[in-house]
């Protein structure tokens, strides 16, 4: 009975078990936590894209397209939401939302403290606005 008491061989591997858990949840949030903030990054750029066409061509539609076509190439585990472009006042805006799925419970909320949800989608919006004076400074931009 005393051999069996002092007996260590799977001591290792219980403590690589427990560490490995610890390390790959980790990691996990680590990669989440990254394609949260490169989705975020490309949501903003494809309304931006969409702004600067809409201020120097006037065309909200094509202007939408190209948000549509800047998220759809470059968007990870995500899906777009919503894209709308359009004239406030002298502006021209653009607001882009997006879903992106969090694979575990509790990232929802840490992503995003303001949602009531604990686990599920998250949804990145950004907007942006021109000033209306973009299409006369730079208009060669979209030629």
């Amino acid at each position: 009975m005393k051999n069996l008491i002092k007996d260590q061989k799977g001591q290792a591997l219980v403590e690589f078990a427990l560490v490995f858990c610890i390390y790959l949840a980790v990691l996990c949030i680590f990669l989440i936590h990254g394609l949260w903030l490169y989705n975020s990054y490309q949501t903003d750029r494809a309304a931006r894209h969409a702004v600067v066409y809409l201020a120097t061509t006037n065309n909200s539609s094509q202007a939408e397209n190209i948000a549509r076509n800047h998220l759809n190439n470059t968007m990870v585990a995500s899906q777009i939401k919503d894209v709308r472009v359009y004239w406030n006042g002298q502006q021209p805006t653009a607001r882009v939302s997006t879903e992106m799925a969090t694979f575990f419970p509790g990232v929802t909320k840490m992503l995003d403290p303001s949602s009531p949800k604990w686990s599920g989608k998250v949804t990145i919006t950004k907007e942006a606005v021109a000033p209306g004076e973009h299409k006369f400074t730079h208009s060669h931009e979209y030629r």
